[in-house]
């Protein structure tokens, strides 16, 4: 993914700033700071925002089995490996959903049950579209998506690749990379599970983005594709598993599915799928020097120009949080702790939402902001002097009046949460 367009996609959908529209579709708020050159960018990229899937089951069946038949196994298995060093991530995605294309059987939606209309076959879901802009964000960051949430993002996943004329092709280092993942797993202690594999994986520092889900995601696509697999729960390369099984887990504490639920060190690596996906793809002798990774491109909103007054947390100061990079909020503190504990505010929101931090002229004749139930809300909060996103705009005001006393509580928060608390208090969707 062009990295100009993954900055913009993630000021989007890493924000947090969710809504439901009037037809109860969840979407994502885009800043107001877009410009109209910035959202002709993602148009033209193909990736606009909130670009929710009509596909229906049927559809996505038959598209993911007749786009898998397109796939050049050897080409996806290079670009496997390519990405685990050297490439965008949602290169990752290719091989794993080609193989879902190619197991999966046509069949008729089934539902889990009347209650979850899921398909118990493939994991399509009939309640809601899936957003192809927001998938595709996460094969890049993740390496994700190439069928946990059904057919309709394994079809996302291919048609990405085969409108690419050029892909990836693995050097040396990439191909060293992969034989040492495989001799990283081959070598785990007797019985050592994927929570051992991942953080060895971790340790092993050996993935371009070397993130704790990351290095899972990247265990569960080798067991997707039968790399590593349980006898009595394989991996699609080794026989079709319908969406029930592949949701099978040993027990409430494993949080990723089948295959690698099962798998552990006994179970070895399936080295016959090795050599037929990855054969062609020799380790080099001597370690090659790594590639020149560039630098990810930070997703950055305008700056907001200003600074935190200076000072420890008072009586009567007034701290702006931001709840996105067009909207910020405000709140009062009535009062400091004065025990030994970790310096914190009794803190209460202001009525006020502007584009930018609120200063103290605006601050005039500003009452409290309940709750949408009419609750009053007060809550002790850490952090107000050294969270990103917080700032001091204003000291000894005078704290407004209120109709109702409040009485003394004991709840605490930290400052980093105002901003999701303030869904609470005010209608953040417009």
């Amino acid at each position: 993914m062009n990295p100009d367009i993954r900055a913009l996609l993630e000021r989007i959908y890493l924000d947090g700033t969710t809504y439901f529209d009037a037809d109860g579709r969840y979407l994502h708020k885009v800043p107001s700071s877009f410009s109209a050159q910035d959202l002709q960018a993602l148009d033209a990229a193909g990736l606009p925002p909130n670009a929710l899937s009509t596909t229906t089951h049927d559809e996505a069946v038959t598209r993911l089995r007749a786009l898998a038949a397109r796939i050049d196994l050897g080409k996806a298995a290079d670009a496997f490996v390519t990405s685990l060093s050297s490439a965008d991530l949602s290169w990752q995605s290719v091989l794993p959903a080609a193989c879902l294309g190619l197991a999966m059987p046509a069949h008729e939606f089934l539902p889990m049950s009347e209650s979850n209309p899921i398909c118990r076959v493939c994991f399509h879901d009939a309640r809601g579209p899936l957003d192809l802009t927001e998938r595709a964000l996460f094969r890049s960051i993740q390496g994700t998506g190439w069928g946990s949430y059904g057919p309709v993002e394994a079809v996302a996943a291919l048609e990405f690749a085969l409108a690419d004329p050029a892909w990836p092709q693995p050097g040396e280092h990439d191909a060293w990379t992969f034989h040492s993942l495989l001799e990283l797993l081959a070598g785990l202690p007797a019985g050592s599970r994927y929570s051992l594999a991942r953080k060895q994986l971790k340790a092993a520092k050996l993935l371009s983005a070397n993130t704790v889900y990351r290095c899972e995601s990247t265990l569960e696509a080798l067991s997707f594709i039968s790399v590593i697999e349980n006898a009595g729960h394989p991996g699609l390369v080794t026989a079709w598993t319908s969406a029930v099984e592949r949701d099978q887990r040993p027990n409430t504490r494993v949080e990723v599915p089948a295959p690698l639920a099962w798998w552990s060190a006994d179970d070895g690596i399936n080295t016959a799928v090795v050599e037929r996906l990855f054969g062609a793809i020799r380790k080099p002798a001597t370690r090659p020097s790594a590639p020149v990774a560039a630098k990810p491109k930070r997703a950055t909103a305008p700056r907001v120009a200003g600074r935190s007054l200076p000072g420890p947390v008072a009586a009567g100061d007034v701290y702006a949080v931001r709840l996105r990079e067009d909207l910020w909020t405000a709140v009062y503190c009535h009062a400091v702790a004065d025990d030994d504990g970790p310096e914190r505010g009794l803190v209460e929101y202001l009525d006020v939402l502007t584009p930018v931090p609120v200063v103290p002229e605006q601050l005039e004749g500003v009452g409290y902001r309940d709750r949408r139930n009419g609750q009053r809300w007060q809550a002790w909060c850490t952090g107000l002097a050294k969270t990103t996103g917080v700032r001091r705009v204003a000291q000894g005001l005078v704290a407004p009046p209120h109709a109702r006393k409040h009485e003394a509580t004991r709840l605490r928060t930290g400052a980093k949460d105002l901003r999701y608390t303030a869904d609470l208090h005010f209608d953040l969707s417009g």
